[in-house]
């Protein structure tokens, strides 16, 4: 499958995102605090900008994606409990 144009993001436009997110960001002298906060505002900035862009078809799937994405790296969601959500069950019971 290919990809829509519209949907192809560029390393400047990233850059340009990150850049705002450090000027947007809540400052800290405590560097866990200062780097939680890039964090979480980094990724408001590109929910906000990435979804600007989106059909509205695919804002909901880009959602679930950002979320599953950072709960993973979280370790908030189990990686065995997402398969078998978007999978499902798929041991066969022979008896």
């Amino acid at each position: 499958a290919s990809i829509n144009s519209m949907y192809q993001y560029s390393l400047e436009w990233y850059i340009n995102l990150f850049m705002l997110a450090i000027d947007k960001a809540a400052k800290s002298d405590v560097f866990e605090e200062r780097i939680e906060a890039l964090n979480l505002t980094f990724t408001e900035v590109l929910y906000v900008n990435v979804c600007r862009s989106l059909f509205a078809k695919d804002k909901l799937l880009f959602s679930f994606l950002l979320t599953t994405k950072i709960m993973l790296g979280s370790e908030t969601l189990d990686p065995r409990e997402l398969r078998y959500l978007l999978q499902g069950d798929t041991a066969m019971d022979l008896l």
